[in-house]
């Protein structure tokens, strides 16, 4: 076997390059699409392969997301999400998942404030990464639904990791 750095030979269970130091792993790429699932399936669908992948480790996420008109609101979604990870020999202690918080923002419309105040309620978790936007009814809906005024509603979708112990 072969660096894949500086091509210097290394032993099969080398960690890192006797001769560069660079690390011996191999990253892989899941792309999940949401190809018209509800959006609780596509969640759920997601945590379950990460749950049948105990030994992916070192993951990082990417979200596609956009916002498109739904009924009488504009919405914020997730449409596909990316990880890019590697792989342990043994099982991993911690247990990757990915959440959607919604809350209604009829008075916050920051969704970064709301993120850390979410990380402070919950110092236990590691959060890897995040995306989050606000949809709203606007005026066109405010007024289809009697004056009630334009409300706001917040998704955030966020990537976290945390000790399997505790799923238990």
């Amino acid at each position: 076997m072969y660096c894949v750095k500086c091509g210097h030979q290394v032993n099969e269970d080398d960690t890192f390059c006797p001769a560069c130091g660079a690390k011996q792993v191999t990253t892989y790429t899941m792309c999940f699409t949401r190809n018209g699932l509800s959006e609780p399936v596509f969640i759920a669908n997601i945590n379950q392969w990460l749950y049948e992948n105990p030994k992916i480790a070192n993951v990082t996420c990417r979200f596609e997301t956009d916002t498109s008109f739904g009924f009488m609101a504009n919405q914020y979604k997730l449409n596909q999400f990316v990880i890019e990870y590697e792989l342990f020999k043994h099982d991993n202690q911690n247990q990757y998942f990915l959440a959607k918080e919604e809350d209604m923002a009829l008075y916050q419309k920051n969704v970064r404030a709301y993120m850390e105040k979410w990380k402070q309620e919950h110092p236990q978790i590691t959060v890897i990464n995040w995306s989050g936007g606000i949809h709203s009814r606007g005026s066109t809906g405010s007024i289809l639904l009697g004056g009630i005024g334009a409300r706001n509603r917040m998704n955030v979708y966020i990537f976290m990791k945390f000790p399997r112990q505790q799923m238990n």
